[in-house]
């Protein structure tokens, strides 16, 4: 396949993307108090990890990925074959998009989540970078270097951004530049502040509650989010030590439409954000990703060689594939629909 037309390939679907992001959001969003609650996920998760379900041969929602052997986000098409570059719909390549001496933040790329509705992502690297990618036309909104071996991001409701870095013991916030889209470059975002949380790898905004839920290797941590946009702050108001399954936290995601967070540790388990406590634990181990569709599918990056995987799985008894990449390094995986949990409107 020429250049041109492997370029028309990834490009093309752009347009049928966002249209479909638009629609889930309108289809997903929830009016506060309508979301199902923690103990009604826990439930269906035992439907669903290990367990007997018939896997849908076609699913609308597109898949995002984190893969590490070429540094690039990928968004694919489900149940497609992964290795043909007609199932790639979308791709971020930090070696394109950015100087050498900036894009080698973004080797291994462990983060890549929907935000503003989906038309955007947030994406992190263990090699210290994170970003903020418009879709549409690969703009970079955001650009930071938190360092301390980074693991997730969420943006906060006023567009300052949160990180979370496992190595380094602590979440990063930073105070977003203004009118970035309207530039033509964007300049690094230095951090503003630190705060310590050993291990930490998972940063979720609950909007219900106005509050940031961190996790990192043996706590859980809520804070209340102070201050002003151009002087912010983070004050822990609740502390939770992670035990069993919990502990060695590692991923923290909404489920749509849950008022809920699902968490990766020794296994998989719901937290509850309204009574501040964990439901349903399963033993399943080497989870580096979970997610779920409106539909109720959930899919898993579970690795298998070191901490990656070239085939993200549905997550059922039968190990069946979402997709697969011959050679790839998959780090994490998410369905590609909004996050109304962080982002209601």
């Amino acid at each position: 396949m020429t250049k041109k037309r492997l370029t028309a390939v990834l490009t093309a679907p752009l347009l049928v993307l966002a249209a479909a992001v638009f629609m889930t959001a309108l289809t997903s969003a929830n009016v506060y108090g309508q979301e199902k609650s923690a103990d009604e996920l826990a439930a269906l998760l035992k439907t669903r990890f290990d367990a007997e379900w018939a896997a849908p041969e076609t699913i609308p929602e597109k898949v995002i990925a984190c893969e590490q052997r070429s540094h690039k986000v990928i968004v694919f098409k489900t149940r497609a074959d992964w290795n043909d570059p007609e199932s790639v719909v979308w791709e971020w390549d930090p070696a394109e998009a950015l100087p050498a001496s900036q894009a080698k933040w973004f080797d291994h790329v462990d983060e890549c989540k929907p935000t503003l509705g989906g038309s955007a992502i947030l994406v992190t690297a263990s090699s210290g970078g994170a970003a903020m990618i418009r879709l549409s036309d690969k703009k970079i909104l955001f650009l930071g270097r938190p360092g301390g071996n980074t693991h997730s991001i969420a943006r906060l409701p006023d567009g300052n951004l949160v990180t979370a870095s496992s190595t380094g013991k602590y979440l990063a916030l930073f105070v977003a530049p203004e009118d970035v889209a309207e530039k033509e470059t964007v300049e690094t975002t230095p951090v503003f502040k630190k705060f310590e949380l050993p291990g930490a790898h998972g940063v979720v905004w609950d909007a219900k509650r106005k509050l940031l839920w961190a996790h990192g290797d043996k706590l859980l941590i809520g804070y209340e989010y102070v201050g002003t946009k151009e002087e912010p702050d983070l004050k822990e108001v609740f502390r939770l030590k992670l035990t069993g399954t919990q502990a060695g936290g590692h991923d923290l995601y909404p489920a749509p439409g849950y008022d809920a967070i699902m968490t990766t540790g020794a296994g998989i388990n719901v937290f509850d954000p309204e009574k501040r406590e964990f439901v349903a634990a399963f033993a399943i181990p080497r989870i580096k990703s979970v997610s779920l569709s409106p539909d109720g599918s959930t899919l898993i990056q579970r690795a298998e060689e070191e901490w990656w995987s070239d085939t993200i799985y549905f997550g059922d008894s039968k190990n069946t594939p979402v997709g697969k990449r011959d050679g790839a390094r998959f780090y994490k995986a998410r369905w590609f629909v909004p996050n109304t949990f962080s982002e209601p409107e």
